[in-house]
């Protein structure tokens, strides 16, 4: 079978849960989008017995196989960005005389 067998994942987040088929050589981008398609949520992070999953990498990098859990956290914000924080500017006081 080309792309090899398939396997049925549970992703599961703190709220919800869904069961997916996937190809055996699938990629986490791959499943990435699959969750993006059913929970529409693109700021997340993935992982499987509580390793961080890399996009990059084929599932069987994280021995995914039938049956296995994955297990998703959903950010509100991009999660590699740091926080905004008010910059601030040193400006020369005013004083009343002119040069």
């Amino acid at each position: 079978m080309a792309g090899g067998p398939r396997i049925r994942i549970k992703v599961e987040s703190p709220t919800s849960k869904f069961y997916t088929e996937v190809r055996g050589n699938s990629t986490v981008k791959e499943l990435m989008k699959i969750i993006i398609k059913v929970w529409g949520d693109e700021y997340m992070s993935v992982y499987h017995k509580s390793t961080k999953m890399k996009s990059d990498q084929p599932l069987s990098a994280y021995h995914i196989k039938d049956g296995s859990i994955v297990k998703i956290k959903i950010f509100a914000e991009p999660p590699d960005e740091p926080p905004q924080r008010p910059t601030w500017t040193r400006q020369p006081l005013a004083s009343g005389h002119s040069t």
